[in-house]
């Protein structure tokens, strides 16, 4: 049959584990992306990660030592379409922190996003966290928005100039 209308088949959409060296080019540019998108420019990605990025994908495989489903990428038919990573963040005080979510541009504004925060809060609230936390960029307005229409509240207090801190009930 063919694949166009009416005839369209559904997607398959997964998450899965990371693989470090197998998944090495796609977290490379994801978290490229991710700072230009965040910052306005990829030379802080550089800068944390090296030259060439090569150290993103070992920082992402360090998450998931915490809990293996602390970070994974979303698939869809699989292909890599999205990420999440997070952190142990503040233990004492069960809260959860979110480094990164990621879609990518292709798939943005299609309910893609959602499914990563889904995915993040159940992660986290499996791990024992009664809140999660992240923080964006106060010039990333589109991730704001986002973020708030998930349910997430800035912090009172916690933002600076440059960043602004959220959280979310789990």
């Amino acid at each position: 049959m063919p694949q166009s209308a009416p005839y369209q088949y559904a997607r398959t959409l997964a998450f899965r584990a990371i693989d470090p060296a197998a998944d090495a080019a796609a977290l490379i540019a994801f978290g490229r992306d991710l700072y230009v998108e965040s910052t306005g420019a990829a030379a802080g990605f550089a800068r944390d990660f090296g030259r060439y990025g090569q150290k993103f994908p070992l920082w992402v495989a360090s998450c998931a030592e915490a809990d293996p489903a602390f970070s994974a990428l979303l698939t869809e038919d699989g292909a890599a379409i999205g990420l999440v990573v997070m952190g142990t963040g503040d233990r004492r005080a069960r809260i959860g922190h979110v480094h990164h979510f990621y879609v990518r541009p292709s798939h943005r504004g299609r309910g893609f996003g959602g499914l990563l925060d889904d995915y993040a809060r159940a992660a986290l609230k499996r791990a024992g966290f009664v809140r999660a936390r992240l923080n964006v960029t106060a010039r990333n307005a589109r991730a704001r928005r986002f973020y708030a229409a998930q349910g997430w509240a800035e912090v009172a207090g916690a933002s600076t100039a440059a960043l602004r801190y959220m959280e979310v009930t789990l």
